[in-house]
Protein backbone atom coordinates (compact mmCIF):
# COMPACT_ATOMS: atom_id res chain seq x y z
CA UNK A 1 0.00 0.00 0.00
CA UNK A 2 1.43 3.50 -1.13
CA UNK A 3 2.00 5.51 1.93
CA UNK A 4 1.61 9.46 1.38
CA UNK A 5 5.33 11.04 2.03
CA UNK A 6 4.85 13.42 5.41
CA UNK A 7 5.12 16.93 5.62
CA UNK A 8 8.08 18.27 7.65
CA UNK A 9 7.61 21.18 9.53
CA UNK A 10 10.90 22.28 11.37
CA UNK A 11 10.61 25.01 13.83
CA UNK A 12 13.66 26.57 15.67
CA UNK A 13 13.83 29.30 18.16
CA UNK A 14 16.74 31.39 18.59
CA UNK A 15 18.68 31.51 22.08
CA UNK A 16 16.01 29.96 23.90
CA UNK A 17 16.89 28.61 27.08
CA UNK A 18 16.50 24.99 28.05
CA UNK A 19 14.01 25.68 30.89
CA UNK A 20 11.68 28.27 29.65
CA UNK A 21 9.17 26.79 28.14
CA UNK A 22 6.27 25.09 30.73
CA UNK A 23 6.87 22.14 29.64
CA UNK A 24 10.74 22.25 30.51
CA UNK A 25 9.69 23.66 33.75
CA UNK A 26 9.60 27.17 32.75
CA UNK A 27 7.02 29.59 33.77
CA UNK A 28 6.49 31.65 30.45
CA UNK A 29 3.17 31.20 28.95
CA UNK A 30 3.59 28.56 25.68
CA UNK A 31 0.69 26.39 25.43
CA UNK A 32 0.79 24.96 21.82
CA UNK A 33 4.57 24.16 22.49
CA UNK A 34 3.14 22.24 25.90
CA UNK A 35 0.64 20.79 23.45
CA UNK A 36 3.08 19.38 20.96
CA UNK A 37 5.20 18.39 23.68
CA UNK A 38 2.41 16.56 25.95
CA UNK A 39 1.09 14.58 22.18
CA UNK A 40 4.88 13.60 21.06
CA UNK A 41 8.30 13.76 22.83
CA UNK A 42 10.24 15.83 24.96
CA UNK A 43 14.19 15.59 24.30
CA UNK A 44 15.81 16.11 27.10
CA UNK A 45 19.35 15.31 25.54
CA UNK A 46 20.40 16.88 22.99
CA UNK A 47 23.54 18.32 21.70
CA UNK A 48 24.29 21.68 19.67
CA UNK A 49 27.70 23.61 19.02
CA UNK A 50 27.11 26.61 21.32
CA UNK A 51 27.06 29.04 18.69
CA UNK A 52 24.21 29.95 16.18
CA UNK A 53 25.62 29.47 13.17
CA UNK A 54 27.45 25.96 13.49
CA UNK A 55 24.30 24.66 15.19
CA UNK A 56 22.47 25.53 12.52
CA UNK A 57 24.89 24.58 10.00
CA UNK A 58 24.45 21.19 11.80
CA UNK A 59 21.21 21.11 11.52
CA UNK A 60 20.73 21.56 8.16
CA UNK A 61 23.71 19.63 6.89
CA UNK A 62 23.73 16.83 8.99
CA UNK A 63 27.74 17.10 9.86
CA UNK A 64 29.77 18.41 12.44
CA UNK A 65 29.51 22.11 11.90
CA UNK A 66 33.69 21.63 10.75
CA UNK A 67 32.85 19.20 7.97
CA UNK A 68 29.99 21.74 6.43
CA UNK A 69 32.50 24.83 6.96
CA UNK A 70 31.20 26.66 9.72
CA UNK A 71 33.26 26.04 12.61
CA UNK A 72 31.96 29.27 14.00
CA UNK A 73 30.49 32.49 13.00
CA UNK A 74 30.52 33.71 8.95
CA UNK A 75 34.02 35.43 8.67
CA UNK A 76 35.59 32.98 5.88
CA UNK A 77 39.22 32.11 7.77
CA UNK A 78 40.19 31.06 4.14
CA UNK A 79 40.60 27.51 6.46
CA UNK A 80 38.64 24.06 5.09
CA UNK A 81 36.38 24.20 8.77
CA UNK A 82 36.44 27.98 8.98
CA UNK A 83 35.09 28.95 5.75
CA UNK A 84 31.60 30.96 7.11
CA UNK A 85 29.18 29.13 4.75
CA UNK A 86 28.22 26.09 4.04
CA UNK A 87 30.18 24.40 1.44
CA UNK A 88 29.88 23.11 -1.59
CA UNK A 89 30.50 19.53 -0.36
CA UNK A 90 28.01 18.97 1.61
CA UNK A 91 24.39 19.54 0.70
CA UNK A 92 21.39 20.68 2.65
CA UNK A 93 18.02 19.32 4.16
CA UNK A 94 16.58 21.69 1.45
CA UNK A 95 18.44 19.99 -0.90
CA UNK A 96 17.97 16.50 -0.20
CA UNK A 97 14.24 16.82 0.01
CA UNK A 98 13.58 18.78 -2.99
CA UNK A 99 14.59 16.21 -5.29
CA UNK A 100 12.81 13.82 -3.41
CA UNK A 101 9.76 16.06 -4.38
CA UNK A 102 9.14 17.96 -1.73
CA UNK A 103 8.06 21.94 -2.17
CA UNK A 104 11.28 23.73 0.42
CA UNK A 105 10.37 26.99 2.18
CA UNK A 106 12.38 29.13 4.79
CA UNK A 107 10.88 31.79 6.51
CA UNK A 108 12.92 33.11 9.22
CA UNK A 109 16.36 32.98 10.02
CA UNK A 110 19.12 32.24 7.54
CA UNK A 111 22.52 33.16 9.22
CA UNK A 112 24.90 30.16 7.71
CA UNK A 113 26.98 32.32 5.31
CA UNK A 114 27.16 34.21 2.20
CA UNK A 115 25.05 31.34 0.03
CA UNK A 116 21.82 32.06 0.66
CA UNK A 117 19.11 29.96 0.72
CA UNK A 118 17.89 29.99 -2.34
CA UNK A 119 21.12 28.93 -3.64
CA UNK A 120 21.04 25.90 -0.92
CA UNK A 121 17.67 24.44 -1.95
CA UNK A 122 14.67 26.48 -0.98
CA UNK A 123 12.54 27.70 -3.44
CA UNK A 124 11.02 30.35 -1.31
CA UNK A 125 12.50 32.63 1.34
CA UNK A 126 11.19 34.94 3.60
CA UNK A 127 13.27 36.73 6.23
CA UNK A 128 16.98 37.91 7.51
CA UNK A 129 19.69 36.49 6.18
CA UNK A 130 22.24 37.52 9.06
CA UNK A 131 22.53 37.04 13.19
CA UNK A 132 20.20 39.48 14.22
CA UNK A 133 18.17 42.53 13.73
CA UNK A 134 15.39 45.20 15.21
CA UNK A 135 12.00 43.36 15.12
CA UNK A 136 10.52 46.38 14.53
CA UNK A 137 12.19 47.51 11.51
CA UNK A 138 10.39 45.81 7.87
CA UNK A 139 12.92 47.59 5.39
CA UNK A 140 15.58 44.48 7.46
CA UNK A 141 13.47 41.13 6.18
CA UNK A 142 13.65 40.15 2.52
CA UNK A 143 11.80 38.05 0.23
CA UNK A 144 13.72 35.70 -2.25
CA UNK A 145 13.57 35.03 -5.08
CA UNK A 146 13.32 38.53 -5.93
CA UNK A 147 9.17 39.60 -7.10
CA UNK A 148 7.77 36.66 -5.20
CA UNK A 149 4.43 38.35 -3.93
CA UNK A 150 5.45 39.92 -0.44
CA UNK A 151 3.12 40.93 2.76
CA UNK A 152 3.08 44.77 2.94
CA UNK A 153 2.24 46.33 6.18
CA UNK A 154 1.06 49.57 7.70
CA UNK A 155 3.03 52.07 9.61
CA UNK A 156 3.66 50.29 13.06
CA UNK A 157 1.86 46.90 12.20
CA UNK A 158 5.30 45.39 11.45
CA UNK A 159 6.09 42.98 14.19
CA UNK A 160 8.89 40.20 12.82
CA UNK A 161 7.54 37.09 14.36
CA UNK A 162 4.19 37.95 13.16
CA UNK A 163 5.71 38.26 10.07
CA UNK A 164 7.82 35.43 9.48
CA UNK A 165 4.27 33.34 10.62
CA UNK A 166 2.47 35.60 7.71
CA UNK A 167 4.69 34.60 4.98
CA UNK A 168 5.15 30.84 6.44
CA UNK A 169 1.41 30.21 6.20
CA UNK A 170 1.51 31.54 2.75
CA UNK A 171 4.22 29.31 1.97
CA UNK A 172 1.93 26.37 3.19
CA UNK A 173 -1.25 27.74 1.06
CA UNK A 174 1.14 27.90 -1.93
CA UNK A 175 1.75 24.07 -1.48
CA UNK A 176 -1.99 23.16 -1.70
CA UNK A 177 -1.82 24.00 -5.00
CA UNK A 178 -0.42 20.40 -5.86
CA UNK A 179 -0.27 16.71 -4.17
CA UNK A 180 3.71 17.19 -3.29
CA UNK A 181 4.65 17.48 0.54
CA UNK A 182 6.49 20.23 1.86
CA UNK A 183 9.53 21.20 3.79
CA UNK A 184 8.93 23.96 5.90
CA UNK A 185 11.73 25.49 8.10
CA UNK A 186 10.37 28.25 10.42
CA UNK A 187 13.16 29.68 11.48
CA UNK A 188 12.39 32.47 14.35
CA UNK A 189 14.73 35.11 15.66
CA UNK A 190 13.16 34.90 18.54
CA UNK A 191 14.18 35.19 21.89
CA UNK A 192 17.42 36.41 20.43
CA UNK A 193 18.69 40.11 21.12
CA UNK A 194 17.81 43.22 20.50
CA UNK A 195 14.73 41.92 23.03
CA UNK A 196 11.80 44.25 21.98
CA UNK A 197 7.78 42.99 21.88
CA UNK A 198 4.36 44.60 21.85
CA UNK A 199 3.79 46.42 25.02
CA UNK A 200 0.68 44.12 25.56
CA UNK A 201 3.07 40.71 25.72
CA UNK A 202 5.84 42.55 27.68
CA UNK A 203 2.63 43.46 30.55
CA UNK A 204 1.89 39.97 30.97
CA UNK A 205 5.31 39.07 32.84
CA UNK A 206 6.59 42.40 34.78
CA UNK A 207 4.98 41.58 37.83
CA UNK A 208 6.32 37.45 37.95
CA UNK A 209 10.09 38.38 37.86
CA UNK A 210 9.70 40.79 40.31
CA UNK A 211 11.41 37.89 42.88
CA UNK A 212 14.58 38.00 40.77
CA UNK A 213 16.72 35.23 39.26
CA UNK A 214 17.40 33.12 42.27
CA UNK A 215 13.52 32.04 42.71
CA UNK A 216 12.78 31.49 39.36
CA UNK A 217 15.36 29.09 39.15
CA UNK A 218 14.78 27.42 42.24
CA UNK A 219 11.14 27.25 40.76
CA UNK A 220 11.99 26.24 37.37
CA UNK A 221 14.07 23.43 38.92
CA UNK A 222 11.12 21.88 41.51
CA UNK A 223 9.01 21.83 38.49
CA UNK A 224 11.65 20.12 36.14
CA UNK A 225 11.81 17.89 38.92
CA UNK A 226 8.27 17.14 38.64
CA UNK A 227 7.90 16.86 35.36
CA UNK A 228 10.94 14.18 35.02
CA UNK A 229 12.73 16.85 32.85
CA UNK A 230 15.74 15.96 35.20
CA UNK A 231 16.66 13.33 38.35
CA UNK A 232 14.76 13.87 41.05
CA UNK A 233 17.95 14.43 42.69
CA UNK A 234 19.49 17.10 40.71
CA UNK A 235 20.97 20.02 42.87
CA UNK A 236 20.88 23.95 41.36
CA UNK A 237 24.37 24.60 40.28
CA UNK A 238 26.18 27.50 41.85
CA UNK A 239 24.97 31.07 40.37
CA UNK A 240 27.20 31.02 36.96
CA UNK A 241 30.27 32.86 35.98
CA UNK A 242 30.02 35.70 33.37
CA UNK A 243 32.96 36.69 30.74
CA UNK A 244 32.45 40.02 29.08
CA UNK A 245 32.71 40.24 25.08
CA UNK A 246 36.89 40.37 25.56
CA UNK A 247 37.48 38.66 27.82
CA UNK A 248 39.31 40.69 30.34
CA UNK A 249 36.48 41.12 32.45
CA UNK A 250 35.69 38.08 34.45
CA UNK A 251 32.90 37.47 38.15
CA UNK A 252 29.86 35.65 39.67
CA UNK A 253 26.49 36.39 39.00
CA UNK A 254 24.99 38.39 42.11
CA UNK A 255 22.55 37.32 44.69
CA UNK A 256 19.59 38.82 43.59
CA UNK A 257 18.80 40.34 47.18
CA UNK A 258 22.61 42.24 46.82
CA UNK A 259 21.32 44.49 44.10
CA UNK A 260 20.09 47.86 44.24
CA UNK A 261 16.02 48.63 43.47
CA UNK A 262 16.66 50.66 39.95
CA UNK A 263 19.00 47.82 39.17
CA UNK A 264 16.54 45.29 40.03
CA UNK A 265 13.33 47.24 38.14
CA UNK A 266 15.57 47.51 34.72
CA UNK A 267 16.22 43.77 34.81
CA UNK A 268 12.47 42.64 35.33
CA UNK A 269 11.93 45.01 32.41
CA UNK A 270 14.67 43.08 30.52
CA UNK A 271 13.64 39.51 31.10
CA UNK A 272 9.87 40.39 31.08
CA UNK A 273 10.18 41.16 27.37
CA UNK A 274 12.50 38.13 26.31
CA UNK A 275 9.30 36.09 27.97
CA UNK A 276 6.72 38.16 25.75
CA UNK A 277 8.91 36.96 23.19
CA UNK A 278 8.40 33.67 23.54
CA UNK A 279 4.97 33.97 24.38
CA UNK A 280 4.53 35.51 20.84
CA UNK A 281 6.06 33.09 18.90
CA UNK A 282 4.40 30.38 20.70
CA UNK A 283 1.10 32.25 19.85
CA UNK A 284 2.42 32.23 16.05
CA UNK A 285 3.37 28.81 16.24
CA UNK A 286 -0.14 27.91 17.17
CA UNK A 287 -1.64 29.91 14.12
CA UNK A 288 0.65 27.43 11.90
CA UNK A 289 -1.28 24.18 14.13
CA UNK A 290 -4.41 25.85 13.24
CA UNK A 291 -3.46 26.12 9.85
CA UNK A 292 -2.69 22.33 9.84
CA UNK A 293 -5.62 21.28 11.65
CA UNK A 294 -7.58 23.21 8.98
CA UNK A 295 -6.62 21.97 5.98
CA UNK A 296 -6.69 18.38 7.79
CA UNK A 297 -2.52 18.32 7.00
CA UNK A 298 -1.69 17.91 11.16
CA UNK A 299 -1.75 13.80 11.19
CA UNK A 300 1.00 13.94 7.97
CA UNK A 301 3.26 16.28 9.55
CA UNK A 302 6.12 15.69 11.26
CA UNK A 303 6.96 18.62 13.29
CA UNK A 304 10.22 19.64 15.57
CA UNK A 305 11.11 21.92 18.12
CA UNK A 306 14.13 23.07 18.84
CA UNK A 307 16.70 25.64 19.70
CA UNK A 308 20.01 26.84 18.27
CA UNK A 309 21.22 26.98 21.10
CA UNK A 310 20.87 28.07 25.16
CA UNK A 311 20.30 31.20 26.52
CA UNK A 312 22.29 34.19 26.05
CA UNK A 313 24.07 35.68 28.43
CA UNK A 314 26.02 38.74 26.46
CA UNK A 315 28.07 39.97 28.63
CA UNK A 316 27.65 40.15 32.32
CA UNK A 317 24.42 40.70 34.82
CA UNK A 318 23.05 43.48 33.74
CA UNK A 319 22.47 43.12 29.95
CA UNK A 320 23.74 45.10 27.31
CA UNK A 321 21.36 48.25 25.25
CA UNK A 322 24.34 49.00 22.46
CA UNK A 323 25.77 45.97 20.34
CA UNK A 324 28.92 47.91 18.88
CA UNK A 325 29.99 48.95 22.59
CA UNK A 326 28.12 46.36 24.84
CA UNK A 327 27.50 49.44 26.95
CA UNK A 328 24.65 49.33 29.76
CA UNK A 329 21.99 52.13 30.50
CA UNK A 330 20.10 51.92 33.66
CA UNK A 331 16.62 52.89 33.02
CA UNK A 332 14.83 54.41 35.78
CA UNK A 333 10.84 55.87 35.77
CA UNK A 334 9.43 56.82 32.49
CA UNK A 335 12.54 55.45 30.32
CA UNK A 336 11.21 51.56 32.16
CA UNK A 337 7.98 51.77 29.90
CA UNK A 338 9.93 52.60 26.74
CA UNK A 339 12.12 49.31 26.79
CA UNK A 340 10.99 47.21 23.82
CA UNK A 341 10.09 49.32 21.56
CA UNK A 342 11.40 50.02 17.91
CA UNK A 343 13.61 53.16 19.53
CA UNK A 344 15.66 50.66 21.74
CA UNK A 345 17.74 48.01 22.15
CA UNK A 346 18.57 45.35 25.28
CA UNK A 347 19.72 42.22 25.93
CA UNK A 348 19.05 40.62 29.55
CA UNK A 349 22.80 39.46 30.87
CA UNK A 350 24.16 36.77 32.45
CA UNK A 351 21.78 36.45 35.39
CA UNK A 352 18.82 36.08 33.42
CA UNK A 353 20.85 33.81 31.62
CA UNK A 354 21.79 31.54 34.47
CA UNK A 355 17.99 31.45 35.58
CA UNK A 356 16.92 29.94 31.83
CA UNK A 357 19.94 27.33 31.66
CA UNK A 358 18.16 25.96 34.86
CA UNK A 359 19.58 23.50 35.96
CA UNK A 360 22.82 23.86 33.80
CA UNK A 361 25.69 26.26 34.19
CA UNK A 362 26.49 27.96 31.81
CA UNK A 363 25.04 29.56 28.75
CA UNK A 364 25.33 29.61 24.69
CA UNK A 365 29.05 31.12 23.31
CA UNK A 366 30.27 28.84 26.37
CA UNK A 367 31.71 24.76 26.21
CA UNK A 368 33.07 23.74 29.11
CA UNK A 369 35.09 20.75 30.29
CA UNK A 370 34.70 19.19 33.68
CA UNK A 371 37.89 18.20 35.18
Amino acid sequence: MAVDKPNILLILADDLGFSDLVCFGGEINTPNLDQLATDGLRLTQIYNSARCCPSRASLLSGLYPHQAGVGEMTEDRETPGYRGHLKDQCVTLAEVLREGGYHTYLSGKWHVGKHGPIDRGFDDFYGILGGFTSFWDKREYIRLPDGRPERSYKEGEFYATDAITDHALDFLEESCEDERPYFLYLSYNAPHFPLQAPKEEIAKYEKVYEKGWDKIREERLERMKELQIVDENTSLTPRSEYWNRDRDIHGTNPPWDSIDPDRQKDLVKRMAIYAAMIDRMDQNIGRVIENLLENGELDNTLILFCSDNGACAEWDPWGFDDWITTSNFLHRKEDLKKMGGPDTYHSYGSGWANACSTPLRLYNTTVMREE
